[in-house]
């Protein structure tokens, strides 16, 4: 194998009527520094500009490829850049998001430090909406996987204290390939989640590099804003790994009290949700004057059945 494929990174792109959003990506993945990389941009059946925006940028750079698809979602779109992807990396990338020109290169030489299929990781930013200039960080935008077990620690730590978005890492493509994982296209969402803990079951070595190298763009009708839905797609995570005779003893406890966790954080808020619609601008009167314990009893009441009849 030459020194080309080596360090050839493989960029793949979803995209789904996000073309405003495409040439910021893009433009990211162009103004790499480590030149050597392949940018696949798979049209999940955008009815807006991501064609024609990708296509345009196609005819300018040999390295950036188009496919196009019927609408099949986000899981979909990125196994068909998996089926094609040549390098000896994996970089993904969101349409909405970016990474920084020197993420590629400090990564990749991390992973290549590596005497076995490795993954790194990065810090980010955020921004809202059309932000591009503002970017912001917290404590939260600085993840930190503290042991050698990462499968047990996302089990336990994903949501809750741990957020690491998909183009932080960088992966070494054998995580992928030879053990033939691909993202699950049943589920609705936390796609990433179910993922990574296949991805890290082996526990391969794992390089952060204590930077901000990716952006998150945090969307205001975004899917992680529809309660009930995420929950679904949380707890059928849950219920597949813990179902999984490969998966370890105690990553199985861990997503047990995950899910559990997870069923009390996301009724509270479908209960707020629904609370706040029916007082509308009595609901801080609500909240003010009736008993704490009598709003527990509501809330968890009115929550349960918020999840079970929106998931039906």
């Amino acid at each position: 194998m030459d020194d080309r494929h080596e360090s050839l990174v493989s960029v793949i792109i979803p995209c789904f009527n996000q073309g405003r959003f495409l040439p910021f990506a893009l433009d990211s993945v162009s103004r790499q520094s480590h030149a050597r990389w392949e940018c696949i941009i798979v049209d999940d059946g955008s009815t807006d500009e991501t064609a024609r925006i990708a296509a345009e940028h196609a005819s300018a750079d040999p390295r950036i490829r188009v496919v196009s698809q019927s609408n099949r979602g986000l899981s979909a779109a990125r196994n068909a850049g998996l089926a094609l992807a040549k390098g000896r990396f994996l970089q993904f990338l969101d349409a909405d998001d970016w990474i920084a020109p020197d993420k590629l290169p400090r990564q990749v030489a991390a992973l290549r430090e590596c005497t076995r299929p490795a993954a790194a990781y990065c810090f980010f930013h955020y921004a809202y909406d059309d932000e591009v200039t503002t970017l912001h960080s917290s404590a939260r935008s600085r993840p930190r996987l503290a042991t050698d077990d990462p499968a047990h620690e996302i089990a336990l730590r994903w949501e809750s204290d741990l957020i690491v978005p998909s183009h932080c890492f960088l992966f070494d493509s054998r995580l992928f390939h030879s053990h033939a994982i691909r993202f699950d296209e049943s589920l609705p969402n936390h796609e990433d989640w179910d993922c990574w803990l296949r991805v890290f079951a082996p526990r391969p070595p794992l390089a952060l590099i204590e930077a901000e190298l990716a952006c998150y763009r945090l969307r205001t009708q975004s899917m992680s804003s529809r309660t009930a839905l995420m929950w679904k797609g949380a707890k059928r995570v849950c219920d597949k790994h813990i179902a999984l005779a490969s998966t370890a003893r105690n990553v199985r406890a861990a997503l047990c009290e995950k899910r559990r966790q997870m069923y009390d954080a996301y009724r509270a808020l479908r209960s707020e949700e629904i609370l706040s619609r029916a007082f509308g601008r009595g609901f801080e009167g609500y909240r003010s004057n009736v008993p704490w314990a009598a709003q527990r009893i509501v809330s968890r009441a009115v929550g349960s059945l918020g999840l079970l009849v929106s998931n039906r």
